[in-house]
This record gives C-alpha cells, sequence and structure tokens, in this order.
C-alpha cells in the first residue's frame, strides 16, 4: 500500500540533535516499518526552530519504506501572525503542484487541521482522484483565534478567517475519515463537516515513545551537568520559549519560592522570549537553565522532575498538547496554567491539574500543595503504568495503522 502523509510543522527524524518526533513522525515510522510505501511530505521550515532546513527542496529516506519529501516555503517569526498564514498557503499550493506532477498514486492520503491549508487542499485531490482520506483533528484550528480574542475584536477576526473557516468546513465534510485526539475534538470535526457519527470516524489519542531508560550514572552524569542537586525537588518546564508560554510567570513562581532551598526549577529550551528573560532567570538560585536537550537529556530530566509545568497564556491556543503526553509518560505530575480539554484530561488519568488564570501566588502555592501530597508523590508509577495503557506511541500508532489500512481497502467515501 502506498501512503502520503500531508503534515507542516513537524520535526522529521533526519533533523540534527536527536530531536522528539512528533504524531505525523511517529506514524510515518509505524507505516513504514509495517511494510507500507511511505511519503511524508512537509515544507523547509522548522516551526519550533524557526530555520530553514537545507536544502529547502530534497527528499529524505530515514529508513526503509519511508520517504521524505521537503518542500519549499518561506517560514515565519511568529506563530500567530500574516507570515504563518501565509507560509501555510505556500505549502498547501506547494503540496498541490507535487500531487500533479508525480507519477506516484497513493492508495491512501492522511492529513491534518491544523493547517486547513494543507487538509482542505489534500481532502480535495483525495476526492477529485477518486482517493480515499482520512484527516486528523489535532487543533481546534480555526476556532481559538476568535476565542481567544476580546469580545469587541470577535466579529472582525471572524470575517477575517472565513477562507480558514471555509477550508475546515471543507475538508471535515469530504474527508472519507475523520480522527479525533479526544471526544471533543472528534465531535468539533463532525460539526465542522455536518457529518452524523459514523463507523469511519475514530479517537486516536497523541501518542508518545518514552527512551529508554540510561543506566544511572549516565543519567547522573548528565542531571550534574544541568546542576540538579541529588536531593532536590524537580519543578520542570522543557519546550520552546515561544509567545504562547507564559513563562514570566514561571520566572515569578521561581523568585516566589526561591528561598525554598529543597525546590530547583529546570528550564530547558530556546526561543523567542529567551534573550528577555534567561537574565532573570539566571539571577535566581534555585533556577537551572540548560538550553536545548536532545531527546535522551529530556528524558533523563523528566524522570528526574517531580513536577512538570504546562505554563500557558490565558489567550493560547493550545488544546491538548503533545506536552500533557510527554510528561505523563515519566511520571511527572503535571501543573497546567489553562484549563479547556487538559481538565476532563487530568480527571481520567489523574496526571495533573490544571489552574485557570493564576498569578505566580497561585501557581507557587499549588507547586508546593503537590510536593507535599504523599498520595501525589506515590503515584509515579500508577502514572507511568497509565501511560502505558493507553498513550504509548507503540500501541497507539500500531491501532491507527490498522484504522488507515481499513479505509484504503474501503474506497472513497460518497461524501
Amino acid at each position: 500500500m502506498i501512503v502520503w502523509l500531508i503534515r507542516d510543522l513537524e520535526p522529521i527524524p533526519s533533523e540534527p540533535g536527536n530531536r522528539r518526533l512528533m504524531r505525523m513522525g511517529m506514524l510515518a515510522q509505524a507505516l513504514a516499518g509495517a511494510g507500507h510505501t511511505t511519503r511524508w511530505i512537509t515544507s523547509s521550515f522548522d516551526h519550533y526552530q524557526k530555520r530553514q532546513r537545507a536544502p529547502r527542496a530534497q527528499e529524505i529516506v530515514p529508513q526503509p519504506g519511508l520517504t521524505i519529501t521537503v518542500l519549499p516555503g518561506p517560514g515565519y517569526r511568529k506563530n500567530l501572525s500574516l507570515g504563518r498564514i501565509r507560509h501555510n498557503r505556500v505549502f498547501a499550493k506547494a503540496f498541490a503542484r507535487f500531487a500533479k506532477t508525480t507519477s506516484e498514486r497513493p492508495d491512501i492520503i492522511v492529513t491534518d487541521i491544523p493547517t486547513t491549508e494543507a487538509a482542505a487542499s489534500a481532502v480535495a485531490f483525495g476526492k477529485t482522484n477518486g482517493i480515499p482520506t482520512v484527516l486528523s483533528i489535532r487543533d481546534l484550528w480555526p476556532d481559538f483565534f476568535t476565542d481567544h480574542l476580546p469580545a469587541l475584536l470577535r466579529p472582525l477576526a471572524r470575517l477575517a478567517l472565513v477562507p480558514l473557516e471555509r477550508q475546515a468546513r471543507f475538508a471535515c465534510a469530504n474527508a472519507t475519515s475523520l480522527v479525533g485526539i479526544s471526544p471533543a475534538y472528534l465531535e468539533w470535526g463532525r460539526k465542522k463537516g455536518a457529518r452524523a457519527p459514523a463507523p469511519t470516524d475514530r479517537i486516536f489519542p497523541l501518542g508518545y515513545a518514552p527512551r529508554p531508560a540510561p543506566q544511572n550514572a549516565v543519567a547522573r552524569s548528565i542531571l550534574d551537568r544541568i546542576g540538579v542537586r541529588p536531593d532536590a525537588r524537580v519543578v520542570a518546564f522543557i519546550g520552546s520559549w515561544g509567545h504562547t508560554y507564559d513563562l514570566p510567570l514561571v520566572l515569578e513562581t521561581a523568585r516566589t519560592l526561591s528561598d525554598r532551598s529543597d525546590i530547583q526549577f529546570v528550564i530547558a529550551g530556546d526561543g523567542p522570549q529567551a534573550s528577555a528573560l534567561v537574565p532573570h532567570f539566571a539571577e535566581l538560585p534555585n533556577v537551572r537553565l540548560p538550553g536545548w536537550l536532545d531527546a535522551d537529556d529530556i528524558a533523563i530530566v523528566l524522570r528526574r522532575a517531580d513536577i512538570g509545568l504546562l505554563p500557558y497564556r490565558a489567550d493560547a491556543p493550545q488544546g491538548l498538547p503533545n506536552k500533557a503526553f510527554e510528561y505523563l509518560a515519566y511520571g511527572a505530575y503535571q501543573i497546567a496554567t489553562i484549563a479547556g480539554e487538559l481538565e476532563p484530561f487530568y480527571r481520567e488519568t489523574a496526571a495533573g491539574r490544571a489552574l485557570a488564570q493564576p498569578d505566580a501566588e497561585a501557581l507557587a502555592a499549588a507547586i508546593v500543595s503537590a510536593l507535599s501530597d504523599p498520595e501525589i508523590t506515590s503515584s509515579r508509577a500508577t502514572r507511568v503504568a497509565y501511560f502505558g495503557n493507553h498513550f504509548d506511541a507503540g500501541r497507539v500508532y500500531s491501532q491507527m495503522v490498522d484504522h488507515i489500512v481499513a479505509m484504503a481497502a474501503s474506497g472513497p467515501s460518497n461524501r
């Protein structure tokens, strides 16, 4: 079977620095590992490090059966910007040109929202050429743009987002199969597409592939290099320092807890906020700033962390972020600063709690409360086991491969 995966904005397996793969990357590997000829079509722009891959147009074969087709894209500086919308349009058009000119014809196409531009282009190509399509709903795009704006600006924003809304409705209405990462996400897609529940529509959560535990001496060496004391209670944040993260809140929280010598903050990563915030974080005796960490080092830090922070701004677009599954994989108790989809996730998993728009005092109090709660501290193994039973990438993407094979065999829908 030949499978096309249309997904921009994710790290690819050839990326330098031992980067973590995300949903489409792990699905691509699972499909190729199951013996299917898999082509992942993405752009030249690295969304997380805001840089261009070189060369901008290339094909990469990271493993037998998997080809990554990289199409040139202009990129952007800010995640929420006109530049990003332009990039998304350019990528969707580049995919359409590729699809029309290549001699290869897939048996099925898998694509995602976001982005609506690429999703609509992929579903349209499948519809025109009689190829079944699977559309995965990973973010409520473009609804979150207006959800997080002041009420007075929402009518104007809705008018500006009419093209994206039209694309979302078209893709959801015409895909052979809808896949949601949660029941609420699947229902959102059904409403967008005005489609009734059907057996072709499924829920596959975000899977994650935890790294094997290293030898104790290796882990201790990495933690010593970062500056984590053996006796410390560790509060960690690992991610890109983009503007959707409320890292000033984390700074003030660390400052509030600076008199607690038993608590250390490990704030890892880099990004647009780093130049302004790193000097202030560096002044605090209870903060460690290791910069970018590779996937193995991230695993070591998260296995050591008592608490993992999800410090999103109130207007952040994230609903059910990858970070929630990553932290759960290693058992770190989570404290998030947005609610939404995370609230039912935490009720189901007992993996953490969500604070709605907290200040530094409230976040500090939540950290202290969690660290002093014996039920939370003793339940790490239970959280890890829950992850293994429900969200381990091997389990999730093996089941998703079976679904894709079934959809390819069934042929395109008559939608």
